[in-house]
């Protein structure tokens, strides 16, 4: 026989509203802890008011939670933004007469409310982390959701001493690629003697001659064999996404169309690892091309693709996660930021995308990453080893509350003949670091 699986414990909210962004935010803290909330007033999920677990959402009474009315569908005012100082740092805002509501924060910071406002993109038409108020108020680098989430559940146990304790999430680290070019020499037409031309002409004579006699093989972009067999060393399962855009841009430099070779690569690594797209530059202003390109991939693997993260993490709300949904794809993998590390959502955790505009939750899934690989050389200005110091951090600070901890890398980040001496070193020894210490390979089930 198989051991009984206990259901989860019901914590039932007794409250007046019936909004969506507050079912959102607690079905979101429900799936943390491992408890489940239900509404008092839906009479069609439960009937009598009697239960083990109840607390008010708002009201002057015990075991009462703070309510402000952004869940209500209120807009927030300047003033609910500015953030206070809570135990241990931890940011608070929303006030309300009885206290600080943190299912508001919480909402308020995964829905990427601030992004739905009117804001200064940058060249590529991103909101940045220079705009983002967790960037402004220096919480970025916290799992604050989290955090707030575990707030929630301090309390709820103080009410209630006989709560059995929130799911137990291990620190999970999963490494995910972005495969831009496969070669840097090989497979290149035109670009690749031009390439040549222009080392040539710029005195880089050494980079010349090693571009003549390398092959597939020994490509400084070509680094996947190295990075499964760290893989398998290590039990971790590596995501990939793939740029197979047409041809059609300079700034989509995958060789079009796909070579052989690749297209084999592509078939035999998804054996041992996920294989997702990476919808091309062009595409948060031509959602068609996600089409496209997503049929393009299916071909390749003979089967359907659900999983994308986008080219130069471009998407704007609520337009690209629609055009993703319309296209077929079920998760993204683009919520972090270029200019800086950190968690743009607030969390760490995989969760369903709340449609702001239409005040609704979506089909969906988000899985933010902590850290980019060209964010911490390029946009930081750091050495490797600062690099992994920066890793470390961000993964201790996630340590507490556990879940996936996902980085961003490039196959081409290793390339010493592109100035990523010490890369590889360095990420692959801070990998095997933190599996040494409290953290796990990261899988499905983790999530």
């Amino acid at each position: 026989m198989s051991p009984a699986v206990s259901s989860p414990p019901e914590i039932r909210v007794i409250t007046p509203i019936r909004h969506p962004r507050l079912r959102y935010v607690l079905d979101l803290i429900g799936n943390d802890l491992g408890y489940r909330f239900l509404f008092y007033n839906d009479r069609s999920v439960f009937g009598p008011v009697e239960a083990r677990y109840a607390v008010h959402y708002g009201g002057t009474g015990p075991r009462s939670l703070p309510r402000h009315p952004l869940l209500s569908g209120r807009d927030p005012a300047p003033a609910d933004l500015a953030p206070e100082t809570g135990p241990d740092g931890l940011p608070l805002f929303f006030p309300t007469p009885g206290g600080h509501d943190l299912l508001a924060c919480i909402f308020w910071t995964v829905s990427r409310y601030e992004e739905y406002a009117d804001f200064t993109p940058d060249r590529h038409g991103r909101f940045s982390a220079s705009a983002a108020h967790a960037h402004r108020h220096g919480y970025l680098q916290r799992p604050v959701v989290r955090e707030w989430t575990a707030a929630l559940e301090r309390r709820l146990r103080a009410w209630f001493p006989d709560l059995p304790p929130p799911r137990a999430r291990p620190l999970a680290v999963r490494p995910t690629y972005d495969i831009d070019l496969l070669w840097a020499w090989q497979h290149r037409g035109w670009r690749g003697r031009a390439g040549l031309l222009k080392d040539t002409f710029q005195g880089r004579f050494s980079r010349a001659v090693a571009r003549l006699r390398s092959g597939p093989q020994t490509d400084p972009y070509y680094t996947i064999g190295r990075l499964e067999e760290f893989h398998r060393q290590h039990g971790l399962l590596g995501t990939y996404f793939w740029l197979l855009a047409g041809g059609t841009s300079r700034v989509d430099p995958n060789p079009y169309p796909i070579p052989d070779a690749q297209r084999q690569l592509m078939r035999r690594l998804e054996a041992h690892a996920r294989i997702g797209l990476h919808p091309s530059y062009r595409s948060p202003d031509r959602p068609e091309l996600v089409t496209e390109e997503r049929e393009r991939i299916e071909e390749i693997l003979d089967h359907g693709v659900c999983c994308s993260r986008q080219h130069f993490l471009r998407f704007r709300l609520p337009a690209t996660y629609r055009f993703l949904l319309e296209a077929g794809i079920r998760e993204d993998h683009s919520m972090g930021y270029s200019d800086a590390v950190g968690w743009r959502a607030g969390t760490n955790l995989p969760f369903f995308w709340y449609d702001l505009s239409r005040e609704t939750a979506t089909p969906l899934v988000v899985h933010p990453f902590a850290a980019m690989d060209v964010t911490l050389r390029n946009y930081l200005g750091m050495d490797a080893a600062q690099a992994g110091t920066t890793i470390r951090s961000l993964a201790a600070a996630v340590l507490p509350v556990g879940g996936p901890f996902p980085l961003l890398w490039h196959n081409s980040s290793f390339a010493a003949e592109y100035g990523w001496e010490g890369w590889w070193e360095m990420y692959t020894t801070t990998l095997a670091d933190l599996l040494a210490g409290e953290a796990v390979p990261w899988s499905p089930e983790t999530d």
